[in-house]
């Protein structure tokens, strides 16, 4: 029998998308920019757009033929104006959609456990089609962090998909020092979104060592996930040797 999700924890006001997308009519330049797959789309790039909107709102952008270029999360406080989910093709941003983009991200990391690694960068941003968002993995512990004011609206689509993951205890949201600093719609740092809060260090592996990471006090989401090559790099330098360890912050090299 598989084990139960954890049991979520969002605030009730946590607003919503608008309910009418926004339609944005851009630049020559920044159409040619999308069509290669760009992932924002910059303020100054819109030659037109339908009406205002609010942070998260849904963005559909067209070519001056009226023609489909993108889907995406709209800021209007950022020179960022849409972080990109969607080229090309049209498509319904919804629950399966994200859950769909997480299972994919999923899937490609899913050969480290072979390697004896159970920590890692699940969802990097742009380059899993969430601009904006990562999540690293500690074993059962996922940090989800944010780093725009457009993901809040979205974390009820979201968060399910994480929590469906097999193994996945709880997830713990951090958040940039911009919507720490009152942007993240009443959402606040190192709160537990999904499952019980760790009682302490949250341990995981890595290349076969065993690591532990503050994921509500430590560095970002805790732990620097994209070393991970070069450490074993350093392994096999220092092998046999002494090694000095000057303000390496957890220690992960020396170990």
């Amino acid at each position: 029998m598989p084990a139960p999700t954890p049991p979520l924890h969002l605030p009730a006001d946590l607003p919503q998308p608008g309910p009418r997308r926004l339609a944005l009519h851009v630049s020559p330049a920044a159409e040619k920019a999308l069509r290669q797959g760009h992932p924002w789309l910059y303020a100054e790039s819109i030659r037109r757009q339908s009406h205002d909107g609010q942070p998260g709102d849904l963005a559909v952008i067209y070519d001056g033929k009226e023609r489909f270029l993108g889907i995406g999360l709209y800021d209007p406080a950022s020179p960022l104006r849409v972080k990109l989910l969607q080229h090309g093709q049209p498509a319904r941003i919804d629950a399966d959609w994200f859950a769909a983009q997480v299972q994919q991200a999923a899937a490609r990391r899913a050969p480290l456990a072979a390697q004896g690694t159970t920590g890692c960068r699940l969802i990097h941003g742009e380059n899993d089609g969430l601009p904006g968002l990562v999540v690293d993995r500690y074993g059962a512990t996922l940090v989800l962090k944010l780093y725009a004011a457009v993901w809040p609206p979205h974390l009820r689509a979201l968060l399910p998909a994480l929590v469906a993951l097999p193994g996945v205890e709880r997830v713990v949201l951090r958040l940039n020092r911009q919507l720490q600093a009152g942007e993240a719609a009443g959402l606040r740092d190192a709160t537990t979104l999904a499952g019980t809060p760790p009682a302490g260090p949250v341990l995981f592996t890595e290349n076969g060592l065993t690591f532990a990471v503050d994921v509500l006090r430590g560095h970002k989401t805790g732990f620097f996930c994209d070393q991970r090559d070069n450490r074993a790099q350093v392994r096999a330098l220092a092998a046999g040797r002494q090694v000095l360890d000057v303000f390496a912050y957890v220690g992960a090299f020396a170990l």
